[in-house]
């Protein structure tokens, strides 16, 4: 005899007036509207000026990522260029990914679950940051998750269309970030694991999804292939750190200690308990089976990936916690009677608030630094600091264009910081990066001054290095130097 399954979802007849479903449409709509304050409050970041500076350049892909982030800003920016207009598309997908997850949730466990599920993703710093910065990141994750559904509906629906729009979603993520490739071993491993679901594998539908994913994904390929894949080549032996175990064990240190801070460390403790609980269930519950085939397995590769690479960011682990977002709203909802569950929710929300509160006080005073000893504070590793002063900057930059003639131009030695100066001088005069590694402006030709031209060369505090080196047979004095205090 086989045992019974549990049901794959709860009854759908809920009332239009779910209070539960109003709670998530509250909490989405507040999140929103703060990222659009934050928004308008701050100059851009220096990673999403460098993202920016790409949209001057249309192309059918680029150095760092595909073409999704700059084609999306190319359309902002032909009727605005402000911080908070360029914003906007991160914003909106979002505000798109936080509806969505609450329906899959829902969908898959109860309109409660949903909820805690996206509580859960909003008060994570990484989400919180993903959702403001123009990035990759913004733009894939409403996709990763109509992904996530689009596969679930492979078990319960039969129409031979539905594999091709597995496919086109593939397509249009993979182009948002070279993450969604996972996304094909992720189908077929869901696919294969159940009898419900091997039917697909016989099916000529599933196989022409993959060249729909192939034909959307096509202006990456070609972009690379035309150029010898620099970008394959940048992630995986440009980033790739001296194999050793030492070297290894100091990434992963590294990479743990941000991912407790970037999933908020009582969020990121419990992830692995929901993870193996998700496990054990799957047996007997598709919905558990089919969130833990969606997040251990990406969140393995990943992991390894960070202790394989010297510069690992946080947020390239964010598709993997999404299923985990999930399977915790259920596991939540199953156990809200019980006072710990209530009492872990409330520390939960009390410490997001608090944390919310002190990041809009850092962002409107420096009073909160001053509460901080010298020695416990790195005023370079500030992200706010990164926001601040470009005004000024500009200001002291045009002076000595205008003093070296019409044909100077301006150059510095990191990608982000010609980003910066790209994006605040809209790139008049013409922003050149002479950066010892290759960076986009490689391959749009500002990779090197011309020889002819005067140059306005521009370091920081952060990003030291001396024009002497930069500009190598050049002869450079100091014209200004601009202190930015709040």
């Amino acid at each position: 005899m086989r045992a019974p399954t549990m049901p794959t979802e709860r009854p759908a007849a809920l009332p239009d007036s779910n209070p539960w479903r109003t709670r998530a449409l509250a909490l989405v709509c507040f999140a929103t509207v703060l990222r659009v304050v934050e928004s308008h409050a701050t100059h851009l970041w220096d990673t999403e000026a460098y993202y920016v500076s790409w949209a001057r350049w249309p192309s059918l892909s680029y150095y760092d990522h595909p073409p999704l982030v700059a084609w999306t800003t190319w359309l902002v920016t032909r009727f605005d260029t402000s911080a908070l207009a360029v914003r906007m598309v991160p914003i909106a997908c979002t505000a798109a990914f936080g509806v969505l997850l609450y329906r899959l949730a829902a969908r898959l466990f109860s309109a409660r679950a949903g909820f805690f599920a996206l509580l859960t993703v909003t008060v994570l710093p990484a989400f919180v940051g993903t959702g403001v910065l123009v990035n990759p990141e913004g733009l894939l994750a409403p996709l990763w998750i109509l992904a996530l559904g689009a596969l679930y509906d492979l078990r319960e629906r039969d129409e031979p269309w539905r594999p091709l729009l597995v496919g086109a979603l593939v397509g249009v993520a993979f182009l948002a970030k070279y993450t969604a490739v996972l996304l094909v071993p992720l189908a077929l491993a869901w696919l294969a694991a159940s009898r419900e679901t091997r039917r697909w594998l016989r099916r000529p539908s599933l196989y022409a999804s993959g060249l729909v994913a192939l034909a959307i994904a096509s202006p990456v390929v070609i972009w690379n292939a035309a150029r010898s894949f620099p970008s394959l080549e940048l992630h995986l032996v440009e980033r790739a750190a001296r194999p050793s175990l030492a070297t290894y064990a100091t990434n992963g240190l590294h990479a743990l200690t941000q991912q407790f801070l970037f999933f908020h460390p009582i969020v990121f403790l419990a992830f692995p308990v929901v993870a193996l609980v998700s496990i054990a269930r799957a047996r007997r519950d598709v919905r558990y089976r089919f969130l833990a085939c969606m997040a251990v397995p990406t969140l393995a590769f990943l992991w390894a990936m960070m202790v394989r690479v010297k510069d690992s960011e946080p947020h390239w682990t964010m598709v993997g916690y999404m299923p985990l977002a999930i399977a915790m709203g259920g596991l939540v909802d199953e156990t809200f009677d019980r006072r710990a569950v209530r009492a872990y929710v409330a520390t939960l929300c009390a410490t997001s608030a608090l944390a919310l509160a002190l990041i809009l006080a850092h962002v409107a005073s420096p009073a909160l630094v001053r509460l901080v000893p010298d020695s416990m504070y790195d005023a370079n590793a500030d992200p706010l600091h990164e926001m601040l002063g470009w005004g000024r900057i500009d200001e002291a930059v045009l002076r000595q264009v205008r003093a070296l003639g019409p044909r100077a131009v301006v150059a510095s030695d990191h990608n982000v910081l010609c980003g910066q100066l790209a994006a605040s001088l809209d790139d008049t005069p013409p922003v050149y990066c002479l950066s010892a590694r290759r960076t986009e402006f490689d391959f749009v030709g500002r990779g090197a001054v011309p020889a002819d031209a005067p140059v306005v060369y521009v370091d920081t505090a952060r990003y030291p290095r001396s024009p002497a080196i930069a500009l190598r047979g050049r002869s450079c004095e100091l014209a200004e130097r601009v202190n930015v205090t709040r």
